[in-house]
Formats: C-alpha cells, sequence, structure tokens
C-alpha cells in the first residue's frame, strides 16, 4: 500500500506495535486516548497519524479523519488487498448462542472436508491451526490479519463471532459478509450500550451491511428478531425456531443428557451455489443439552445446508460433537454428575436452569461465580433468577464465590457487585453460603455430592478455572483413597499372617 508516494509496512492503534514507515491511527477509548501516544508512535516510526483531532507536526504526515475507527478498518482492508472478498464470510451475532452456533458450524465443516476459519471468543482457528483470541470480536487489526492468513491458507469459508462491542466499535467494519446469523437479544452489555435500542442498533450493523442478494437466518422466536431486517429488503431471509412458522423448526424432541429432534425444512430454499433444496425432514441426535441448544443447532444445520452440506453428513458430524468449552459442558459424570456453564445474563441461567428441569437427579448444588466488572445492575438480574430458580428446582445448596483465589483485576467483584447478590440471598428456603474462594466453595460441596446428585458450575469469567480446579481435586481425594486402601491391605497382610 502506497499513500503520498510513502511504501506502508503496517497499520496499527497501537504506539506499542508501530515499526518503521507504520501507520498510526489514533483512537479514542473508554480508557486511553490514542492522541496522547502519537509522540511515541513517531517516535517509534510512524510515517502518517490518522486523528479526528486538530495538530500539526513537521516531522510526520498529519491526517485528519472524522471517524478514526472506520479509517483504521479501510487502511486494514487496504493494506491486506480486501481479503473478505476472496473468502466466504458468516457473522454469527446475538447475547447468546454465538459461540456454540460458531463451533458447531466450523465442526460440519470441517468434517465434511472444507477448509474453514473461525474467529471467535474461544480461540482463532486457520483450518487445523489454532490461535489464542482475547476478544469476542478481536480489534480490527487482528480480524484484517487474521482474515488475511486465512487467504494464505487457501481457507474457503470463514465463521466470525461478531459482538455488539465490535459492532459499534467498528472492529468488523469494511468486512463483506455472506451470511449473516441473528440468534437472540437479552439483557447484557448494557454498562457499555445505555440502553436496549443502542444494543439492538448495534447488533443491526451486521445486517445493515448485507449487500443485496446476501442471506440472512434469524431467530423466529425472538421477539427483536424481525428489528434486524427493517430497512433491508434485497436480502434473502430464512427463519428458524420452534414456531410452525419457521423456514426450519423441530418436531419429535428429546432432551435429556442426549438430545434428540427431527430437523424440518418447511420450505424450500437454494442453496449459495444455486441448488433447490425440497422440503424434508431428518432425526438429529446431538450431545449438546438443552432447547436452547436445538436453537443453535436448527441454525448450524440451516448454514451448512445452504453451503452445498448434505444432511446426511451434517446429522453425523453433529452426532460426534462434544460440547463447546463451558456452554452447559459435562465435565464430569460418575457416582454424581457435574455440569460447567458460562452464564453470565439472565437470560443464559433462565436456559441452565430450565434444561436441568427436565434431568433426573436426586440433589442439585449449585456454585456461582459473581459477574466482576459489569456493575450492580447485572448482577441483581442474575441473583434474581438464580434465587428463583433455587427456590423452583429444590436445591440443596447455593454457593456464591468472588473467586478471589484465581480471577484476575479486570474481572474482580467489587463490593457493591458482591452486596447485590447477598441482598437477594436474605429471605430463603434453601441453604446458602457465600465463600470468597473458588476453590474452598468446590472442596465444601464436593464432600457433599453423593450418588445421583448434580453439581451446577455457574458464572463467566471467575468461573473459568473452576474445571481444572474441581479436576485436581478428585484427583487429590482418589490418591489419599488409593493410600488407605493400600494401607488396609498392607494391615490385613501383616495380621493374616
Amino acid at each position: 500500500m502506497i499513500i503520498d508516494g510513502i511504501k506502508i509496512k503496517g497499520v496499527t492503534s497501537d504506539s506499542r506495535q508501530v515499526k518503521k514507515d507504520y501507520i498510526f491511527v489514533a483512537l479514542k477509548g473508554e480508557q486511553e486516548d490514542g492522541n496522547e501516544y502519537i509522540n511515541e508512535a513517531v517516535s517509534r516510526g510512524a510515517v502518517i497519524v490518522y486523528t479526528e483531532i486538530n495538530i500539526y507536526r513537521d516531522d510526520c504526515i498529519i491526517k485528519k479523519t472524522d471517524n478514526a475507527r472506520k479509517k483504521l478498518a479501510k487502511l486494514c482492508n487496504e493494506f491486506y488487498g480486501y481479503p473478505s472478498e476472496k473468502l466466504f464470510v458468516i457473522g454469527v451475532t446475538g447475547t447468546n448462542g454465538k459461540t456454540t452456533t460458531s463451533n458447531i458450524i466450523y465442526h460440519i465443516l470441517s468434517k465434511a472436508g472444507v477448509n474453514t476459519g473461525l474467529i471467535g471468543s474461544l480461540y482463532i482457528k486457520v483450518g487445523a491451526k489454532q490461535y489464542p483470541s482475547k476478544l469476542t470480536t478481536p480489534t480490527v487489526e487482528d480480524t484484517y490479519y487474521y482474515l488475511n492468513k486465512m487467504v494464505e491458507e487457501n481457507v474457503k469459508i470463514v465463521i466470525l463471532e461478531v459482538s455488539s462491542h465490535g459492532l459499534k466499535s467498528n472492529r468488523v467494519y469494511g468486512v463483506e459478509f455472506d451470511i449473516a446469523i441473528y440468534t437472540n437479544i437479552g439483557q447484557d452489555h448494557l454498562n457499555f450500550h445505555k440502553t436496549i435500542h443502542d444494543y439492538i442498533n448495534s447488533k443491526k450493523l451486521l445486517f445493515n451491511s448485507l449487500s443485496p442478494g446476501k442471506i440472512a437466518l434469524i431467530n423466529h422466536d425472538d421477539k427483536y428478531s424481525f428489528k434486524m431486517l427493517e430497512g433491508n429488503n434485497e436480502i434473502l431471509v430464512i427463519t428458524y425456531g420452534l414456531s410452525s412458522k419457521s423456514t426450519v423448526t423441530a418436531s419429535s424432541i428429546d432432551t435429556d443428557f442426549i438430545t434428540s429432534f427431527t430437523y424440518c425444512l418447511q420450505r424450500g430454499i437454494t442453496t449459495v451455489s444455486g441448488i433447490e433444496v425440497e422440503p424434508f425432514e431428518y432425526p438429529i441426535k446431538s450431545n449438546l443439552l438443552g432447547e436452547h441448544n436445538i436453537y443453535n443447532t436448527l441454525c448450524a444445520i440451516s448454514t451448512c445446508l445452504l453451503l452445498d452440506i448434505n444432511i446426511e453428513n451434517i446429522s453425523n458430524a453433529i452426532k460426534d460433537y462434544p460440547a463447546v468449552l463451558r456452554r452447559m459442558e459435562v465435565i464430569y459424570k460418575d457416582d454424581y454428575t457435574v455440569i460447567d456453564d458460562y452464564s453470565h445474563n439472565p437470560s443464559s441461567y433462565e436456559v441452565i436452569f430450565q434444561t436441568v428441569q427436565n434431568f433426573e437427579y436426586k440433589n442439585l448444588y449449585i456454585i456461582n461465580g459473581i459477574r466482576g466488572n459489569r456493575g450492580v445492575k447485572i448482577n441483581n438480574q442474575n441473583a434474581e433468577v438464580l434465587k428463583q430458580w433455587s427456590e423452583i428446582l429444590d436445591v440443596k445448596k447455593v454457593i456464591i464465590t468472588d473467586s478471589t483465589d484465581c480471577v484476575d483485576n479486570f474481572n474482580k467483584v467489587s463490593n457493591r457487585e458482591r452486596q447485590a447478590y447477598l441482598d437477594k440471598f436474605k429471605d430463603i428456603s434453601f441453604s446458602f453460603k457465600y465463600n470468597s474462594t473458588l476453590r474452598g466453595s468446590l472442596e465444601e460441596v464436593i464432600k457433599e455430592l453423593k450418588q445421583g446428585d448434580i453439581l451446577l458450575l455457574l458464572g463467566a469469567q471467575s468461573m473459568d478455572r473452576g474445571r481444572n480446579i474441581f479436576t485436581s481435586l478428585i484427583k487429590e481425594k482418589e490418591n489419599k483413597c488409593d493410600v488407605i486402601e493400600s494401607e488396609v491391605e498392607v494391615y490385613n497382610n501383616i495380621y493374616n499372617n
């Protein structure tokens, strides 16, 4: 890329990443203002700086822009040669279900032999290669970097988890989406968006970006779904859900520790290659628990049908697909069962409890991690849902923790966030306890678990280490039992001799 006769070697908004002949774009963020780092960027070799403010320098070209974030995206897109135009790009947005839906699609396509990429909250995959992910939707620099890497690795289809934060911050601005998927909208991220109206409009940006003839796949049963389509009448719309009015629905539903249902395509569709698919029904079996995962699976199946994967191959891929990390994931099943879930907003708690309601168990235990650095309101709402369902499900014990032994500073729980929970649990009919550490909470519950019980590990980042701590505690317990059994055997041998 050449600008003003200068061959540009890189584009960034992070002054620490600037090298000789780089462009630096000064972004004003929630915490810091990139304009304060222009001196550092120039000293590191920036030859052009884009900014929204009026400044002058004689040692660097300064270009004023009305929208620095959009400008950054445009520059990255141009620098990498417009990579999304060389890929088939699927964007998945919604409060809940983005990660699961994206990963199911990736799994089905990969099993079908399609070289597929994934950019999401758990990781970034370029074909079979995996890279760490820090954000649901990466920075715009990383987004375009990995899209370009996928082009270089001959990836054909890429799935992007697209957060409302990422959309509003223009992190995917300029990406050419071929299919846009909408899962649902619930109460979340209002500390950033402030109003539900702004949250909805941010999600809608994904659908606004669709060119005529592109495809929108939306959850018919969600009350905000058709808001996504307002003002865009030239795209193809396919709906999924449990409503009989959906293009795609499910029948013969059976949800337990194995989920089965019949996939019903009620109206014919045309694949992206122009093949007509007539209405049909097909039985599906899945390891993913709960009705909410039927929605995610319906969506994934429909997406892959549009991409010319036949239903038999789709069904076989779903059958051997394990649970997504911390998404209603069974992490232990022996005398008792332990289920781990990244519950982080009221609707995600609701779907977990609605699912558990259909299970058979003797006693139900819950360890719940308070959500740090997200405000009192969301914690108050989460606590209310947890309290109500604990009474409905006749929970044996609930332990609330802020995981002080493993949470990082960014996700540290404030006193007010903790109090939002404690205030809700003053007058309750079940056993309740607060424990500051996650390890201590697990140690306490493991001592009580018996045959036929279920333990739910619920919560966002504060519970990310729950699985590892639980596994280590179980191993310690088993080792102690082995030592005791060995000592008893030695004693018996001595006694019998």
